[in-house]
């Protein structure tokens, strides 16, 4: 299994990104807990998705079994491992097109 990292490149190859949200099906949701659940905890990182000509740029290991969370739960803590390219969480907010009550995917994870 893979994530793309396609506006996050950077900040993952430096080890800055350690937390992704994402706004998945419940059956890729299912997917990923499923893997957690097997022990399955180490995938590929991509810089766009590969069936639109995506490459590999390193691996990641999930540190914690993905959730949903709501995006006004986030903190100082979760911008910055986020990748830091935020200042705020209403800038956050904005960057993702979405809003503090939307219940989003947490994926969080290193880099190896």
């Amino acid at each position: 299994m893979n994530i793309s990292f396609a506006l996050t490149a950077r900040e993952f190859i430096t080890g800055i990104k350690t937390e992704t949200r994402r706004d998945w099906t419940d059956r890729t949701l299912r997917m990923w807990q499923r893997a957690w659940d097997e022990g399955r905890r180490i995938h590929q990182a991509t810089d766009r998705p590969l069936h639109r000509g995506g490459k590999v740029i390193g691996s990641l290991e999930l540190t914690a079994r993905p959730e949903r969370e709501p995006l006004n739960t986030m903190t100082k803590t979760s911008l910055k491992a986020e990748g830091g390219m935020c200042a705020t969480l209403p800038e956050y907010y904005e960057l993702i097109g979405q809003t503090p009550e939307k219940v989003m995917t947490v994926v969080r994870f290193r880099r190896i």
